[in-house]
Formats: C-alpha cells, structure tokens, sequence
C-alpha cells in the first residue's frame, strides 16, 4: 500500500513537473506573427529556420516599415522555404517590396527562385558579386522569368523603406576583382563582400552586416567608427567566431543582438555580446525573435520560446 501511494505521489510529481515546463515552453509564435502590432513601428523578426537538407539552415529576417512595407533580407536554403513561407503568410503578406540578398551562399538566397514564383515581389537588391552555382543560377533565372527589377548596391548608396525608414550600404566598395580560378575556395571572399546595411527609423537603428568576417569588420570599422553604432545587430555569420571582432562590437555597441543558426556557433562570441550589455538571442534557442520600435530608440522584444535554463550564460 505505501509503495503504492509513493508511486502515486511521484507519478503526480512528475506529471505537474510536466505541465509547468509545458507551460514555460509556451510558443508565442502567433503573437511574433500578428502583424496588427505592426502599424508606426519598425519592426524586425528573425526567423527561426529548420533546415531539411545537409546545408545550413541560414538567414532570414523578415521587416515591416512604419507605413506597411515588407523588406525580407536573405531567405535560408531551398529546404527552409516552408518556414519562410509560414511567416509570410501568417503575416498576411502577399507581396515582397524589397527582397535582399546579402550575398549569393545558398543559405542565404537558396529560397529566393521559390519566393520570386509563389510572391509579388517589388525588387531583388543585391551586390555585383556574382557565383556561378545552381542556386544561384536558379534565382538569376527566377528574376528574368519574372521580368523583376534588379538593384545592383555598393557603398555609398541609400533607398527609403517607406517613407520614414533610410538604408544606408556600408559595404561592399563597389568594383570587386575576382580571383584566378574563382569560385574554387571562395568561402571567405564571398563572406567578406556582404552587403552591409544600416537602417534608421527616427532616433532607432539596426545593423544587418551578412557573414563579414574580421578581415571586412576591421575595414568597416576603419571607415566608419563610431557611424557603425546600431542599437540592433544581425550578428554577423550567424555568431561564429569568424566575426565579432572586439573593434566591431564596441563599435556597434548593441542594445539587442541576434544570432540566427542552426545550434549555437560559438558560445564564446555569444558571452562577449552579453558581457557589452547586449540582450542576446540565438534563434536555434529562443526560436523567432521579434524586435520592434516606434522610432525613439526604446525596443519591444518578443521571443519565440522562454529558456528553460540558464546554461547560455
């Protein structure tokens, strides 16, 4: 009988232990989704992708400017379209008024040739940089089949999302030398010519700077300084420790940091970001993430999922 009633209260245990971390696993992905929140407001969500192939799952970011228009930077790999595609219409959107790329690796642009046939999509805004793969040739075929304007960016140059919100193109120069026997190997160079790009809604600002490796976040920064400061940076190349030099982060200086990645790049680069003050977030952990601010530097900033643990810091 004791033994029992022992099974019974540990049966009872386990199951409210159970309900309360069903409970703190809350998905608030409707509410990171709602675009009625969206009105006056610049609003980013970093996109939690899942990868269904051997390539990484890659960037997505998702923003809406002040006056309702919808900028989506990079698009993960071709097997990540179905969460790309979610968000989208969860959103309600049927139409892409700036599709970016922030440069042609497939986890970044491998979902564009699906985004160009299934939406209206107002314009592609890449670099010069050109890559010579299927992806890529896809997506190139994607824009001609489409009759979609391309816009070719390079440093100096700046576009209104909406009215209220300027883009400015830190990186790449323009003119860029290929290399004899280019693409073989051209993991960095390609990483290294990211659009660089720093968007301003009144007294707010955020930071996307693609996969820059150190090498570009050092010129950047010689060429900037203290311009690059951004209250909301898109960590470059997802985390890793190939980026997020010590000069680029106490440039930037971040109030709110997001890593999109599959697991965690580097938890070492991570600690670094928190050590400067920065809330930080790896998609991978707290699913989509939803930055907005009505343009007087002050974020709202919602979480896919809770943490059920404190292992990260």
């Amino acid at each position: 009988m004791k033994k029992h009633i022992a099974f019974l209260v540990l049966a009872l245990v386990l199951t409210l232990s159970c309900t309360v971390l069903a409970e703190a696993r809350a998905d608030r992905y409707d509410l990171i989704f709602d675009a009625s929140q969206d009105a006056g407001r610049l609003t980013a969500r970093f996109l939690q992708l899942i990868t269904r192939s051997d390539d990484k799952s890659g960037d997505c970011t998702i923003l809406t400017s002040p006056d309702g228009q919808v900028m989506v930077i990079d698009a993960g790999n071709p097997s990540t379209f179905p969460d790309v595609d979610r968000a989208l219409q969860a959103l309600g959107m049927t139409r892409i008024d700036y599709l970016v790329a922030s440069h042609p690796h497939v986890d970044h642009i491998g979902s564009f040739a699906q985004l160009l046939s299934n939406y209206e999509i107002g314009a592609v805004y890449t670099s010069e940089l050109e890559y010579p793969t299927s992806h890529y040739k896809n997506y190139m075929e994607a824009i001609e089949r489409t009759n979609t304007p391309q816009i070719i960016l390079a440093e100096g140059d700046s576009f209104q999302f909406g009215e209220h919100v300027l883009v400015e193109v830190l990186h790449p120069p323009k003119g860029i030398e290929y290399y004899e026997g280019y693409p073989d190997g051209s993991t960095q160079f390609i990483n290294n010519r990211s659009l660089v790009l720093k968007l301003t809604y009144q007294d707010s600002t955020f930071l996307f700077p693609g996969d820059i490796y150190t090498a570009a976040e050092r010129e950047i920064v010689g060429r900037y300084g203290d311009y690059l400061q951004a209250d909301v940076l898109k960590a470059p190349h997802h985390g890793d420790s190939t980026s997020s030099s010590k000069p680029f982060r106490e440039a930037v200086n971040p109030q709110v940091v997001v890593m999109m990645h599959d697991a965690i790049a580097d938890l070492r680069i991570y600690r670094n970001y928190r050590r400067l003050g920065a809330q930080t977030f790896i998609t991978s952990v707290d699913g989509a993430v939803l930055v907005s601010t009505a343009g007087d530097g002050e974020y709202k900033v919602i979480t896919q999922f809770d943490r059920l643990t404190d292992f990260l810091d």
